[in-house]
């Protein structure tokens, strides 16, 4: 997959929101075109999925649904990018 396909796979998939959108020009941004761009985009998503999980948790332990939800929503949202280069 070249970089501009990449890109098209990740935008169609979580892009059109401003984290979604986040989310799509990190991975781009780090792109290797060496082939190992799935393993370093599933790498950056695992450790945002991780500080995400981190952060909805707290937040949910300190009873601020509000925030917890948000991280929430961002989970999906990279859940679906892991997907979409899966």
């Amino acid at each position: 997959m070249i970089k501009d396909e990449f890109k098209k796979v990740l935008t169609d998939a979580i892009g059109g929101n401003a984290y979604g959108d986040e989310v799509v020009a990190d991975l781009v941004e780090h792109f290797d075109e060496t082939g190992k761009y799935a393993q370093t985009a599933k790498d950056r998503l695992d450790e945002r999925l991780a500080t995400l999980k981190g952060w909805e948790k707290k937040h949910r332990e300190e009873g601020d649904a509000a925030k917890a939800d948000e991280e929430a929503a961002k989970i999906a949202i990279v859940e679906k990018a892991m997907k979409a280069i899966a």
